[in-house]
């Protein structure tokens, strides 16, 4: 397996996308050490993901560079992870232009019922009507697509004892299948799910001795200058309310998606 790993993923570039406002370096970007733990045919080629998505091979690639889907690249081709393209496909990215961070979380921390804290993410009073009026008119089952830009996700593998550490940790936010019970929704799950501020990247993963690939801890990184008002949104640890529905809607579990969706309509 290891020299087939080295094979594929030969001449493999550090990164897939210019930093910027938001990159996280490492992001949509597998060694070949952490893809010892997927298996080579979960990876499929630009065609392939187009055909599943029903758009052109150029939209993919758009979705690479904004690293709304993660891809390796050996030397001239990209190729995407099967599981990525799967959620894409159950939960297409929709109409209209994604909000940024700053209001997608005023868009969630309102539907959370955290209005003080959504007017400080917006900032302005014209923005803070804005919000208002975009909870009003946008189902959020329907239109979340449009609020990912709320963080940048990796995946990474570890030993369970540790996996447990990082959502023992004091400076992440359970969410998604971690949090899923504590919103009165599906159960616990060995997996673990959390936000965390872009700044602790290095700590969380070296000190927790994990491995970017897919495995169960799934870390969703969110701007410093964001982190403190969103943990205020939450309640004792877990993210707000409408971020843990959100992620469960990108959930690979058919009962928490439904689940989810249902307590958004509601």
């Amino acid at each position: 397996m290891a020299d087939a790993c080295r094979t594929l993923l030969r001449d493999l570039p550090t990164s897939i996308a210019p930093e910027g406002r938001g990159f996280i370096p490492g992001h949509n970007v597998i060694d070949c050490a952490s893809i010892l733990s997927v298996d080579v045919p979960a990876l499929i080629s630009v065609q392939e993901a187009a055909q599943q998505l029903n758009v052109s091979a150029i939209t993919v690639r758009h979705h690479i560079t904004s690293g709304r889907l993660p891809a390796v690249k050996r030397g001239g081709a990209w190729w995407l992870d099967a599981r990525e393209v799967a959620r894409m496909q159950r939960q297409p990215p929709g109409a209209g232009r994604p909000l940024n961070d700053e209001m997608a979380w005023a868009v969630i921390l309102t539907a959370s019922g955290a209005s003080e804290q959504a007017a400080r993410m917006a900032r302005r009073d014209r923005y803070v009507s804005r919000v208002n009026a975009w909870v009003r008119d946008h189902p959020l089952a329907d239109y979340a697509p449009r609020l990912r830009a709320r963080a940048q996700i990796e995946e990474f593998d570890g030993h369970p004892a540790e996996v447990e550490r990082v959502a023992a940790r004091s400076d992440v936010l359970r969410t998604g299948i971690s949090a899923g019970s504590e919103v009165g929704l599906i159960g616990g799950s060995g997996d673990v799910e959390v936000y965390a501020p872009a700044s602790r990247r290095e700590e969380i993963v070296d000190g927790h001795a994990l491995d970017a690939g897919a495995g169960a801890v799934r870390i969703r990184w969110v701007r410093d200058e964001l982190w403190p008002i969103i943990e205020e949104g939450g309640d004792r640890g877990r993210a707000p309310r409408v971020a843990v529905l959100l992620d469960l809607l990108e959930s690979d579990d058919a009962r928490a998606r439904r689940e989810a969706r249902k307590a958004l309509e509601s």
